[in-house]
């Protein structure tokens, strides 16, 4: 790819604090539903901003103007404006924990991170686990809960091959921002608490799912708030579980099949202008794309994609019609599923372990790349 981009290097952090007056003026109190373009070409896309920080969890709030990112030791969330390049509040975590996963709410009112205790025992004990609400404009908690005490297994012994038990979280506000949902898991074959869905103003909880899981991963909302999916591991098997939060009921039970077989569920996203709920699986060796009704949960459509074994998934648009894959043996790339256009990754992205992490904005505009966990690059 000929294109080149122009980097802008942010020179240093703006690490004092922020007045509250100052704080509300830059974060909206509502902001309009981004509607995803899937037809926007990344032939040449340009550096809009380099954040000097890193990140494992990363989000962009609705307008595409901030970026909220769990820093680099996990030690605390930060709100980063993309505009200025500078950052604009930090949420830090209590004393003993760390941030395992965050969340902007779209009205651009609240922040949520789940936080463990990063305690390493040497036998058996129990990790708590709390969920907490920062309301933006005045940079103060809103409230804190306690969620559950997770298993930690026992450190394995010399010679063994399983590695101690880790939590695995998800928090994600609805589309309409009244509801927060929240999963901890963990990779053990040992039966798991379903979604817990929180009630934002209040911090109240309102629901559990009643799905008995070993596994639960990728939270997604349906576009108009009434349903939650996630993905999750039951009976050894990958599905996809559709919850309805009014009748609290599930709604749909899914497992993507290509010829028979069962494959594994990566990602999941929920159209943003089709009655659809998109699913990215692979068997291993293949890649597949499925559209099922989220109603019938019927499937409307099944795709293979070019995504080979070589190559991992890095990223899926809201849409769920453009994507992200790569490894250092092939290279990275862009997809669109429906122009069937693939642009190699813009080369003055330079890097040396290729990019750990990519997330789109809202409506697909924009890309946050962790680049070797030094950087946090934004593209459009």
């Amino acid at each position: 790819m000929k294109s080149t981009i122009a980097l802008a290097w942010v020179s240093g952090v703006v690490s004092c604090a922020i007045a509250s007056s100052a704080l509300a003026q830059q974060i909206p109190s509502a902001v309009p539903r981004a509607t995803p373009n899937s037809t926007k070409s990344w032939e040449r896309p340009t550096l809009r901003v380099s954040l000097p920080t890193s990140a494992t969890q990363l989000q962009f709030s609705q307008d595409g103007e901030t970026l909220l990112t769990d820093g680099a030791n996990k030690q605390s969330a930060e709100l980063w404006s993309l505009k200025t390049g500078q950052r604009i509040s930090t949420f830090p975590a209590k004393a003993g924990f760390a941030f395992c996963d965050i969340a902007l709410s779209p009205d651009g009112q609240f922040a949520a991170g789940l936080l463990e205790s990063r305690a390493a025992p040497k036998v058996q004990a129990k990790r708590q686990i709390e969920l907490n609400v920062w309301d933006l404009k005045t940079g103060k908690s809103q409230w804190t809960r306690p969620i559950q005490d997770h298993t930690i297994q026992t450190p394995p012994a010399p010679g063994q091959m399983q590695p101690p038990d880790t939590a695995v979280c998800q928090v994600e506000f609805s589309p309409n921002s009244r509801v927060l949902a929240t999963s901890i898991s963990s990779r053990s074959n040992k039966l798991q608490s379903g979604v817990r869905i929180w009630n934002v103003p209040q911090g109240t909880l309102q629901q559990v799912t009643g799905s008995a899981v070993t596994y639960i991963d990728r939270l997604a909302f349906s576009p108009d708030s009434a349903v939650v999916g996630f993905t999750t591991l039951a009976n050894g098997n990958s599905q996809l579980h559709l919850w309805n939060l009014k009748t609290r009921k599930l709604q749909a039970k899914l497992q993507a099949r290509y010829e028979g077989n069962l494959l594994s569920i990566v990602d999941i996203v929920f159209s943003p202008n089709q009655p659809d709920v998109i699913a990215f699986a692979n068997d291993g060796i293949f890649s597949y794309l499925h559209h099922w009704q989220i109603k019938t949960g019927k499937l409307q459509r099944l795709s293979r994609l070019s995504i080979d074994r070589t190559a991992n998934l890095l990223a899926l648009s809201p849409d769920g019609q453009t994507y992200v894959y790569g490894s250092d043996v092939i290279g990275y790339y862009i997809s669109n599923f429906q122009t069937n256009q693939s642009w190699k990754f813009p080369p003055a992205l330079k890097y040396n372990s290729g990019p750990t992490r990519v997330v789109f904005s809202r409506d697909g505009q924009q890309m946050a790349i962790v680049i070797d966990n030094q950087t946090i690059q934004v593209i459009r």
